[in-house]
Order: C-alpha cells, then sequence, then structure tokens
C-alpha cells in the first residue's frame, strides 16, 4: 500500500508539472466516459433496472394477433378476454384496462383528462398503493353500482391543489357525479404518461359476450415457474378453440404474449444498445488519442525511465509506475465525465419511452456511479498498458547515453502508433455512416407528409360528452357552428373537423362487406375509418385522386356517401374505379345502409411515420348516428397567420358555443409531425454529434502522429533537402505516410460498418443499411478531413532549414 501511494504521489506531481498534456487527457476522457456514463444511465433506467411493480418479471400483456390486417398487437374483444381467463392454465390473474376520456366540469375551467377504465384488479396485480384512500371494490366493478374515480398525483396537485380532502368529493365527468376514493402516488405510471384518472370497467353482460368489439387491453401474471413462451402456447390453444367455435367473428384470431418490458420499453432496445456502442467507440477513439500522447511523453522521459532501471527498479516497477500516471488520469476524467452524464441527463430523457417517463428516472445511483468507476478504470488500464510496456522496453545503454536531443521510440512504437491511427480512423468512419443512415431516414419520414401541406394548420382536440350529445342533430349543430364560427376569424382561412388528424390516434379500424365478392386473396375487409366535415380535405391539403370531395349536401337526407383512400380502392377493387362501389358495416343482410363511393383521395399516413400506409374511409359526420363509431374530435384550422397566435380567438369560439367544452392537444400540425420522429430525431442527433467528435478525434490522431514523424525526423529531412530534395518531394514523403495510415483506416472501416449497420436495419426507412451511396460519401469525407489533417504537417516538414537540421544532427 504504501509503494502505491508513492506512484500515485509521484504521477500527480507528474501531471502537474505538464498542465496542458494533463488538461487535454482528462478533456477528452470526461467526453468519453461522461457519454458513456449518460447513455448507460439510460439504458439502466428503460432495460435493466426492475420495474416498479411487484414480481415484474411475472408480468405480461396479451393481445390479440391480427396480423392479417397489419394490427400484430391489437386490442381485445371483451368475450375473448373472458374465455382466456376462464379457460387458462398459465396465469394467477388476468385484468383489463381500457381507454376513455372524460371532461371535468363544474370546478373551474373545463378540463379534458384521458382516463383508463378497470377492473377492480388491476392496482392490486400491479402491487401499487394508493397514496391516499382505497382501490376500487370488486363490486364496483359491477354495472349499476355507486360511480367512482381515482385520481393521478398529477391532477389531484394541478387542480384540487394537492387537498387531501378530495378523497369522499363528488366531481364531474362528462355531467355525472362521481366519489374521488383514492390518489394514485407520485410517479405511478401504466402505460401512457398522461393518464388522469382511472374509473372501473362496469362491463355488462352484453358487453362480455361482445367478440366484434376490440377494446381492451389485458394485463396478467403468470404462475410461479412459467414462461411467456408456455404462456403462449396455452392461450394460442384456447384462441383456435375460440376460432373454431364462431369463424364469423373469430376466424382469423390469433393471440400474443408480450413480456411487460418489452411492452414498455416500446422497442427502444436496439437503438439504446447502437448508442451505447457509439459512445464506446468514441471513448476508443479517446483512448487511441491519448495512449498516442503517452507514447510521445514516454519519449521525453525515456532518460528518466533509463535511471530508474539502473538504480534497480524492475520492468514490472516501472510498468506499474505508467500503468498508475495513466489511472489517475482516467479517474480525473471519470469524475468530470460524471458532472457531465448529469448535465444531460434533462435532454436524454426524451429517449425514455412514454410508458415509461414517470417510472423511469435519469439519475447517479449505485449502479450508474459503479459503471463509471468501472469504465474509468478499464480506460485507463486500456490506453495506458501498450505504451507503458512499449516505453519500458529499451536499451539502457543507449537511452543513458542521450542528451535528450534524439531521443525516440524504437520502431515498435512507431507501429503502434499507426496503428492506433488506423483504429481511430476506422471506428470513425463506421460511427459516420451509422449517422449517414439516421440523417437518411429522418429526411425520408418526414418526406411522407408531403401529400398534403402541414404548414400552417393549427389542430385542437374537442371531444363532446356522450350523455350531452347523445342525438346526432346536436353533435351535427355544434360541429357546424364551431366551423361556421372559427372560419370568420381573421386569419383563418378555412377549417375542418376529423375524427383524428394524422398520428394522433392510430387504430379505428372497422370491417365491413363489399357489394360482391371480394378479390382474391382479400382474407378480411377492413378499413381505417375517420368521420369528416366537407372542407377537411382542402384545409389539410389532402390531393383529389377521382371523383369528388365530401360536401355539405351530404348530410342524413342525402345518398350515404363517403370517400376513400388510394391504397382502399387498389386492394379491394384492383385493376378498376372504385368510384360508384359500395359497401356497408355488418353483414350483408343488416340494416345498416349501403354507401356509395363517390371520391379517391391521395394516401396520408394515419398509423405512423414508417407504418404502411392501410386502406382508409372517410364519412360525412352528418351521415353517422351510431355511437359504434368514433366521432368528430379534432378540428383543423389552416391560417395565415402564426397559427398559434389563434388558439385564443379560436378557444373563445367554441365556448360561444358550449362554454363547458374543453379544449386539449393543442397544437400545429408540423410540431405533431416533428414530435413523431422526436426519439428518432434525438437518437440520430446524439449518433451524428459522436460521429463529429470522433472525426475530430481521429484527424486530431493523424495530425499528432505526422506531427511528432515530422519532428523525429527532421535531421533526415534536412540531409535529403541538403542532398537536392525538392520541398514538393517531402511534402509527397510526409502525406504517403499519413495518408497510408488514413487508407487503412477507411478500408478497414468499410468493411466493419458494412457488418455493423446491419444491426441499425430495423431503424432504417428508405434506405438500405448497406447503401452504396453512404458508405461512398462517408469514405470520400474522411479521405478529405485525413489529407488535411495530414498537409498541415507535411507542409511545415517542407520548410525546415538544413543547415538548422544538420547542426541539430
Amino acid at each position: 500500500m504504501g509503494t502505491l501511494l508513492q506512484d500515485i504521489r509521484y504521477g500527480l506531481r507528474g501531471l502537474w508539472r505538464q498542465p496542458a498534456f494533463t488538461l487535454v487527457a482528462v478533456c477528452s476522457l470526461a467526453l468519453g466516459i461522461g457519454a458513456n456514463t449518460a447513455i448507460f444511465s439510460l439504458v439502466n433506467a428503460v432495460l435493466l433496472k426492475p420495474l416498479p411493480f411487484a414480481d415484474s418479471e411475472r408480468l405480461v400483456m396479451v393481445w390479440e394477433d391480427a396480423s392479417v390486417i397489419g394490427a400484430p398487437r391489437d386490442s381485445v374483444a371483451p368475450a375473448n378476454f373472458v374465455d382466456w381467463k376462464t379457460q387458462n392454465q398459465v396465469f394467477d390473474e388476468m385484468a383489463v384496462l381500457s381507454w376513455q376520456s372524460f371532461n371535468i366540469t363544474g370546478d373551474g375551467e373545463p378540463e379534458r383528462v384521458t382516463a383508463y377504465a378497470v377492473t377492480a384488479n388491476v392496482f392490486p396485480l400491479l402491487g401499487t398503493e394508493p397514496a391516499l384512500g382505497r382501490h376500487f371494490l370488486p363490486e364496483e366493478n359491477e354495472p349499476g353500482t355507486a360511480k367512482v374515480a381515482m385520481l393521478s398525483h398529477g391532477l389531484w396537485q394541478r387542480r384540487y391543489g394537492g387537498d387531501p380532502s378530495i378523497v369522499g368529493r363528488d366531481i364531474m365527468l362528462n355531467g355525472e357525479k362521481r366519489t374521488v376514493v383514492g390518489v394514485m402516488p407520485q410517479g405511478f405510471q401504466f402505460l401512457q404518461s398522461f393518464i388522469g384518472l382511472w374509473v372501473p370497467t362496469a362491463l355488462t353482460q352484453e358487453e362480455l359476450a361482445n367478440r366484434g368489439a376490440h377494446y381492451l387491453t389485458v394485463l396478467a401474471r403468470l404462475k410461479p415457474g412459467v414462461t411467456a413462451e408456455q404462456a403462449q402456447a396455452d392461450i394460442g390453444a384456447i384462441t383456435d378453440r375460440i376460432a373454431q367455435a364462431d369463424p364469423n367473428e373469430a376466424g382469423n384470431l390469433k393471440a400474443a404474449v408480450v413480456p411487460l418490458r418489452e411492452q414498455l420499453s416500446g422497442g427502444v432496445r436496439n437503438s439504446l444498445f447502437i448508442l451505447l456502442a457509439a459512445v464506446g467507440f468514441v471513448l476508443l477513439i479517446a483512448c487511441a488519442n491519448i495512449a498516442n500522447l503517452l507514447l510521445a511523453r514516454a519519449t521525453a522521459r525515456q532518460r528518466e525511465i533509463a535511471v530508474r532501471t539502473a538504480l534497480g527498479a524492475s520492468r514490472w516497477r516501472v510498468v506499474r509506475q505508467l500503468l498508475t500516471e495513466s489511472v489517475l488520469l482516467s479517474v480525473m476524467g471519470g469524475g468530470a465525465g460524471l458532472l457531465l452524464a448529469a448535465w444531460g441527463f434533462e435532454f436524454l430523457k426524451k429517449l425514455v419511452p412514454d410508458a415509461m417517463a414517470l417510472s423511469a428516472t435519469l439519475k447517479l445511483d449505485l449502479p450508474v456511479l459503479g459503471y463509471a468507476l468501472a469504465v474509468s478504470v478499464l480506460t485507463g488500464l486500456v490506453f495506458g498498458l501498450a505504451p507503458a510496456l512499449q516505453a519500458s522496453r529499451i536499451d539502457l545503454g543507449e537511452a543513458l547515453k542521450q542528451s535528450g536531443g534524439r531521443t525516440g521510440l524504437t520502431a515498435g512504437g512507431g507501429r503502434l502508433r499507426g496503428a492506433l491511427v488506423v483504429v481511430e480512423v476506422a471506428l470513425a468512419l463506421v460511427l459516420l455512416v451509422g449517422a449517414g443512415l439516421l440523417i437518411q431516414t429522418i429526411s425520408r419520414l418526414q418526406q411522407q407528409y408531403t401529400v398534403f401541406q402541414p404548414e400552417q394548420l393549427l389542430t385542437l382536440r374537442t371531444v363532446l360528452p356522450e350523455g350531452k350529445y347523445k342525438e346526432l342533430s346536436r353533435r351535427v349543430d355544434f360541429y357546424d357552428q364551431v366551423l361556421a364560427r372559427v372560419e370568420t376569424l381573421p386569419g383563418v382561412v378555412s377549417a375542418g373537423y376529423t375524427t383524428s388528424v394524422p398520428l394522433q390516434w392510430k387504430g379505428g379500424a372497422n370491417g365491413f362487406t363489399m357489394e360482391g365478392p371480394p378479390p382474391e386473396g382479400v382474407l378480411a375487409t377492413n378499413a381505417i375509418h375517420r368521420q369528416v366535415s366537407a372542407g377537411y380535405f382542402k384545409t389539410m391539403g389532402v390531393g383529389l385522386r377521382e371523383g369528388r370531395y365530401l360536401e355539405e349536401r351530404d348530410d342524413a337526407k342525402g345518398q350515404q356517401v363517403m370517400v376513400v383512400n388510394e391504397t382502399m380502392a387498389r386492394q379491394y377493387w384492383p385493376g378498376e374505379t372504385a368510384i360508384g362501389k359500395r359497401i356497408k358495416f355488418g353483414p350483408a343482410e343488416g340494416t345498416d345502409p349501403w354507401r356509395t363511393i363517390v371520391g379517391v383521395v391521395a394516401d396520408v399516413r394515419q398509423m405512423g411515420l414508417d407504418a404502411p400506409v392501410k386502406a382508409e374511409m372517410y364519412l360525412p359526420y352528418r351521415q353517422i348516428a351510431s355511437h359504434a363509431f368514433y366521432k368528430p374530435r379534432d378540428l383543423v384550422v389552416r391560417t395565415s397567420v402564426d397559427p398559434m397566435s389563434l388558439v385564443s380567438a379560436v378557444r373563445g369560439e367554441i365556448h360561444a358555443v358550449d362554454p363547458e367544452q374543453p379544449l386539449s392537444n393543442i397544437a400545429t400540425m408540423e410540431k405533431l409531425l416533428a414530435d413523431e420522429t422526436g426519439a428518432r430525431g434525438l437518437g440520430m442527433m446524439l449518433l451524428s454529434t459522436f460521429a463529429g467528435l470522433a472525426l475530430l478525434l481521429a484527424a486530431l490522431g493523424i495530425y499528432g502522429v505526422l506531427a511528432y514523424f515530422v519532428t523525429q525526423h527532421v535531421p533526415e529531412i534536412g540531409v535529403r533537402l541538403a542532398l537536392g530534395a525538392r520541398p514538393r518531394d517531402i511534402l509527397a514523403l510526409v502525406l504517403k505516410k499519413g495518408m497510408g495510415l488514413a487508407l487503412g483506416g477507411v478500408a478497414a472501416g468499410l468493411l466493419a460498418a458494412f457488418a455493423l449497420t446491419r444491426l441499425m436495419e430495423k431503424l432504417l426507412f428508405g434506405v438500405t443499411a448497406t447503401d452504396p451511396a453512404t458508405f461512398a460519401g462517408v469514405a470520400a469525407l474522411l479521405v478529405a478531413v485525413a489529407f488535411a489533417a495530414c498537409y498541415i504537417p507535411a507542409r511545415r516538414a517542407t520548410k525546415v532549414d538544413p543547415m538548422v537540421a544538420l547542426r541539430y544532427e
């Protein structure tokens, strides 16, 4: 221990005497270790840390697998859930949730709150106790029982000021009194982060027997010792029996059992590990640069090392001293890196999936601190070992005779420095290729929405309460008045209503019956359903491909009509026009009227930026009286001024029609598109930043090696110049040395990138993992940067004065 402390004191004094070297090394390591620590904290919070639920590794989600219509994780029909719950052999318990929303009125500004209707066993199954009050009672799940609700901690604080007397009080939800029985704890989240309250499901016997409506989310706990694969087999067998017993409603029914961790992480596992690998590459490049600095520093210390050896120090003793100094550097870099990591948490939390936004927090906890320490020590050993071994391998007699003018490492040291530069360039190229592929992906995702005009579009949501707007005539009157009022506002070009603007609701499919047989190969007739106003398409800028748009005359008294998108027209009427074709909801013999297609409009990606376009039908809201369909709720306003500047005026017009109607989801269409690419865009920016940093470090590495090469070969250069060599010959000599290393790194990097970018395939859109243009462009960029890094020391070599160089010799 005494010897170790002596090494530490000696190492600190040596680093203090060379502040420039120490500062460069510590800053480089701080960037590398800090980035690694920050990304690891994100990986730890999302993928490694136990979920905040009891026995979370046994929790799974159970979905209907409707891949036949492009929905591999579809909501569950109540009757299917009942059969799974009563017949399964693999679950201790099963519970359900269903998406709802409520307008809170009567105690302040009207507010729309997203909610879940849940069975009474949801919270006990999760092992979560309320902060105030109690859970739901089993009897409260029965239809017709007392109306109750539980609040989220956020809603309790925001709307009710954290008043503990809220438990037992009545609040108005959609015009109906409900008694608050509990408040959930701060940070509690299951699935969406914006859930404001929970109510009992209270499903009727008729609803529980329904196999055609799919709207339940199913949560289950595996029995001890049962795996998700075994549960999949068991639920799959039950599902097959359901399909055989009811081929009309469930003929294509399948099921999917998904571990809760996989469900909540939202498919970000690959993205996070790619970022972790990227910051690992940056740290390796930083290590290579510092190793080169240490090799150069060891040159100046050869006489010191020779003296210590001559006085009896063993080679291991010398190596240990040098490694101690390296670890000191890395620990100092790690300490500074922790500060950088903590600073970056606020930025990185945007990469946490929304389903874990409240529960997964980024912080410097014990696992993260342990990781940072381990990385710091390992880094010091990685970049310090090779230079230490190289520096300790010296010719004692030769080193003692040197006076300091002509010191130099062996040829092995030069080869090591060159190899480190090749590694740096190769790693930088891999990162640059990855960043280039993601940049193209984001660009092509955004280009998907050039089919309409997202600029100057304001969107907001007005969800009408069921009880107040039960009749079609009242709903139509509300929509008509709002549209008429809003369109008269200064700065408004046009306005329209729709069930949901693109990307805001990735559901709403309905089955239908075609007039005539479906085309060959079509197993199910199904399309996304949206109710819209006559002016919706022109307001959005959605192009008309055939026929006509919906018009004001398409009301309850007129012919029942619809407009479809290009995909629906092509899918169900291939090779012919869809205009004039008829469909109806429900069976052919049912009471729903036949609806005639009067127009075909451009495809719009409703379900996601890279989700395939699905068949979609648009119906006039004036013709849909049934409550089985989702009603219009999103108002779209095209403006000639800043869209957000009109929010107050639009709110005033809506409240003039209904003072109790809350507004929510206020945003511009451009903002919605940006939000949809948010996580990918942030990942792209991070990877691009890491790639840029890697490029800079690689350029500095090349420059450093060549600058050292020129310094060590000043006598030789002087002799060459004295014997008649031209400056351009010296320039070519040094450039050949540097570009040889750079081209070697580019070649190695291209091979590595070709293999590693295949791991990114699931993150890409519109570009292949081995895109030739990206590979060629990145290689050309690296060669250009390497040439610039080589040219500076090469140019300096041509300025060597032969007489000075010969006197130096």
